[in-house]
């Protein structure tokens, strides 16, 4: 980065501040006004792009150790900042002392360094660890922008990492004892579920379930040498799982005091593990950490890894961030909830009513894994309700007897239970491994016991976690061999979400495979979709007809190339459309280490749809997502018509020219790959197979201008196979590897080895070469015209005899905005078909003379352009960052001439050019282009073609 774009960059920010002063500078309303207010500041001043994700919450609630009653913090960003704001004129000290008093009662992790106060016209910053605090008027906002970054920056990334360091830690200490395990020959069920109780032990041990520290005194008073501490071990699970009325007497001391379990937990009889000192010392070191700093969503994920001897070696790196997990949430079903929240936030009976709806959904994970999204959603779902009662504290004013007979403003039916509509037995889930399914089932459980505490400091009354009458729902099994609606109920309010495994259809296994082949029966070119197209047709078959709601994270190929016909071919049969969805981005574990996976998250229901729907992009991968609300979403995730783009054979419109695939080998190499220094020993060795060398290309060859050669031998004189020393080696070793393969065509093609595999496809003209894979950072697609002695090989595809003005269209942006949305995917880059992308692409009407010399002209132009540089490879000409002036100049004379005649501006929007593309392919697909509309011929000009222009020039 320069000087000049950090410059940039902090007057940026500068101007947005000096924008949010003017926009702020005569609000004085607190109570109507303080959440915009802090949005706002976060988003535009912070840059927080989601508050929800990041932590930040309005109307915290808390319960004042100074005054005993229920309060809410106006903003809190856990561990991070406290803010109280007031309207204008009220006293910065006084809110100043009510923000001191609130953090007092907050929770230890929670307690934030940094305290802001403001009355919209003033905000004091106080640095509560230094001992500082500074105050300006808001006006003077953007002279704080340096003060204000270093505070966030560092509190911010250190609150995130502390959370996440606990996390790894306990992992790490379970993993230990897991190791201790394996080197003792314990593995498999029995030592899973022991793991399992352990861990729940240990949270047990620290977060109030019994007396603190219960176990870990349990395991201290063992023998160092281990020995005995297995069966002690056992009679404590039998312990567990015994009502405490049917207990012996004679307990000893050391077990007597823990509580009845119940819920399956303990209800297995597992074999004694035989202890020996080394295990002894794992197991008390997992028990010394302090478990009630884990996040069970986050633990949860990483603590499955720690069976695998792959997975352990990149501890910590293995879980969905919550951030991720809420962008399927929170549009399909949180932000419905908050929404209501905040519009019935002084209104009682609204409360009660949105308490009474909070309990009503069933939650079901088809796919599990160890809980995350049910966790999450859980957790989120009680922090709603917490404020609710808080809510309903503070404005009945009722008084009732609390836990300790302390007197409580508490205005809600059934203090012993708090009645909780909130309950674990709304969250059901599928899971296909039995570790995994386990781990989801105490995690949900460790959920609800800190979500009990939470309310317990906030109420002073909280339901007991045991014994564990309730639970959630966790079945293990095939979830596409599973009927759903066996696990959870499938009606109006059932609410479907999760992560599927991300298996492209040519990486499944065979019972993958015969997975896929079960749940899409017959339905043609099933074969090609991704595994979690499964998910989604299951998913549509059960929500037919009502009123339930799914969304899921997806491998992004599902809305490329394909695969959309097939899927929503099915879908759309169902009644399903799409709610919204997050366009491709980079779903990775956290930590780094693990490949980032490209994915969309789509939302679909047969609900009816809303005017306008939410649309998230991302500017690159890994950016924040930017949110759009649009008409329609349709299967590619763009907001244009429903039609549906099939494979076809020929161009839609019959005058557009035929584009072929290239030539395929399928010969090891020994035809299609000689490098120039193997051909130069071929031209030296042997005349007869000199004179068969031709250069070769594909994709890679065209775009960055490297040399390659091949074999032609089509048609070849066959004395010349037989005496030639090289053709005759080369054919054999091709024959031998053609019957070698398991391809029953590839055997067949032995019996002319001397030819490539599929050898038709030569063209006797110069053509217009297109490459099949291009990069998505290039803003066109580059092609080039290649003279008919050039073999084009199955990676490159090719347009004979191509005119100036097709080579105009498609190497324009209009064509490569078509090409984005439509093209399969290879990783990240472009995979460009002549089935999908170009025979269904409508290209414009060029029957107006004037209208197609300007095309012709503007592509001439890109051509003269990209000549002064005949060293540099179409790379480097289209690499953004060198993309030389006089070709950018030329390009955007192309643009203009084609987005006139397609009859649009040329400041255009992608999103403009795709409505219009897909409305004119849904005219063509229906019939519905008249006969007069129809685009002139391409090729058949009388004026000058391309393969013309690059003779003469």
């Amino acid at each position: 980065m320069t000087s000049g774009d950090v410059k940039t960059g902090v007057e940026l920010s500068r101007q947005k501040a000096r924008i949010f002063a003017d926009k702020w500078a005569t609000v004085t309303n607190e109570k109507q006004f303080a959440q915009s207010f802090w949005s706002d500041f976060f988003h535009q001043i912070i840059g927080v792009e989601d508050l929800l994700a990041t932590g930040v919450d309005f109307e915290f609630p808390i319960k004042n150790v100074a005054t005993g009653t229920t309060n809410f913090i106006d903003v809190l960003w856990g561990g991070v900042v406290l803010i109280e704001h007031k309207s204008a004129g009220k006293s910065l000290d006084g809110a100043e002392v009510q923000a001191r008093q609130y953090m007092v009662s907050l929770i230890p992790h929670l307690r934030p360094p940094v305290l802001i106060v403001s009355d919209f016209a003033n905000i004091r910053i106080i640095d509560v660890l230094l001992g500082t605090s500074v105050q300006f008027p808001l006006t003077d906002l953007p002279k704080h922008l340096d003060h204000l970054d270093s505070i966030f920056k560092v509190y911010g990334s250190k609150a995130t990492a502390q959370e996440i360091d606990a996390d790894i830690k306990a992992v790490n200490l379970m993993a230990d004892l897991y190791v201790e395990f394996e080197k003792n020959g314990y593995e498999g069920h029995a030592a899973s579920v022991f793991m399992v109780r352990i861990l729940f032990l240990n949270f047990g041990d620290d977060t109030r379930m019994w007396k603190k520290g219960l176990f870990a005194d349990f395991l201290a008073e063992s023998a160092d040498s281990g020995a005995g501490l297995g069966g002690s071990i056992q009679e404590l699970f039998q312990l567990l799982n015994t009502h405490k009325d049917k207990r012996p007497h004679n307990l000893p001391s050391s077990i007597s005091e823990f509580p009845y379990v119940n819920g399956g937990l303990f209800k297995e009889v597992i074999p004694v593990f035989s202890f020996n000192a080394e295990m002894r010392t794992a197991l008390i070191a997992s028990s010394s950490y302090d478990w009630s700093k884990i996040s069970p969503a986050i633990f949860g994920a990483m603590f499955q890894t720690i069976k695998s001897k792959e997975d352990r070696r990149a501890l910590g790196e293995h879980y969905t961030s919550q951030q991720n997990i809420l962008k399927v949430i929170r549009p399909l079903f949180l932000d419905e909830y908050l929404e209501r929240l905040r519009k019935v936030w002084d209104d009682r009976a609204g409360l009660r009513k949105l308490r009474k709806d909070l309990g009503t959904k069933n939650y079901l994970d088809p796919a599990a894994g160890s809980g995350n999204f049910l966790l999450v959603a859980y957790k989120r779902l009680r922090d709603i309700e917490h404020k609710i009662i808080a809510r309903l504290i503070e404005l009945e004013g009722k008084v009732t007897t609390g836990r300790d007979g302390e007197e409580l403003q508490v205005g809600l039916d059934g203090l012993g239970t708090i009645g909780l509509t909130v309950s674990l037995e709304q969250f059901h889930a599928i899971e296909f491994e039995q570790w995994s399914s386990q781990i989801a089932s105490v995690a949900m459980y460790l959920a609800e016991h800190q979500a009990n505490q939470e309310l317990d400091e906030l109420t002073g009354a909280a339901p007991t976690i045991f014994p564990l009458s309730h639970a959630a729902t966790i079945r293990q099994g095939n979830a596409l061999r599973i009927d759903w609606a066996e696990v959870c109920p499938m009606n109006d309010d059932t609410i479907i979400m999760g992560n599927p495994p991300f298996y492209g259809s040519s990486w499944l296994s065979a019972d993958q495979k015969d997975d896929q082949a079960l749940v899409w029966a017959k339905t043609r070119s099933a074969g090609i979709l991704d595994y979690v197209a499964s998910w989604y047709l299951i998913a549509a078959r059960h929500m037919e007809n009502t009123k339930a709601r799914a969304a899921f994270v997806s491998t992004s190929s599902i809305t490329q190339g394909q695969q959309p016909p097939v899927i929503w071919g099915a879908l759309n049969q169902l009644g399903m459309g799409i709610d919204f969805a997050h366009r491709t981005f980079a779903w990775n574990n956290e930590g780094g280490k693990v490949a980032a996976v490209h994915c969309v998250i789509v939302g679909i229901s047969a609900n009816p749809k809303p005017p306008l729907r939410p649309l998230w992009s991302y500017p690159s991968l890994k950016a924040e997502p930017v949110l759009v609300r649009v008409r329609n979403i349709n299967a590619y995730l763009l907001d244009a018509t429903d039609a549906l783009v099939t494979s076809r054979s020929k161009p839609i419109q019959s005058e557009v020219q035929s584009m072929t695939n290239g030539n395929k080998p399928v010969d090891g190499g020994l035809l299609s790959n000689i490098s120039p220094e193997e051909a130069e020993e071929i031209r030296a060795a042997d005349l007869t197979a000199a004179k068969y060398l031709r250069r070769v290309i594909g994709s890679a060859e065209l775009i960055n201008g490297t040399l390659r050669f091949g074999l032609w031998l089509k048609d070849a004189d066959p004395a010349d196979l037989l005496s030639s020393p090289v053709l005759k080696d080369r054919i054999e070793r091709v024959r031998e590897m053609r019957l070698a393969s398991t391809k029953l065509d590839t055997q067949k093609s032995a019996t002319r080895a001397w030819e490539w595999q599929q050898a038709l496809r030569q063209p006797s003209t110069e053509y217009l070469a297109v490459p099949l894979v291009s990069s998505q950072e290039r803003e066109y697609v580059p092609m080039a015209v290649m003279p008919a002695e050039v073999v084009p090989n199955n990676k490159l595809l090719y347009i004979p005899n191509a005119s100036l003005e097709t080579f105009g269209i498609m190497t324009s942006s209009v064509f490569n905005i078509w090409n984005r949305a439509i093209s399969g995917r290879l990783k990240s880059d472009f995979s460009l078909s002549a089935e999908v992308t170009y025979n269904n692409f409508p290209f414009p009407d060029l029957s107006n003379e004037a209208t197609l010399k300007k095309v012709q002209s503007a592509a001439e132009g890109v051509l003269a352009a990209r000549e002064q540089f005949p060293t540099s490879s179409l790379a480097v000409l289209y690499n953004r960052s060198v993309m030389p002036s006089d070709l950018r100049k030329a390009h955007t004379s192309l643009d203009k001439a084609v987005l006139n005649a397609y009859g649009l501006k040329a400041n255009a929007t992608d999103a403009g050019v795709l409505e219009l593309l897909f409305g004119m392919y849904a005219d063509l697909t229906q019939g519905l282009l008249a006969p007069e509309k129809k685009t002139k011929r391409r090729g058949a000009s009388p004026t000058e073609d391309l393969n013309s222009y690059v003779l003469n020039h």
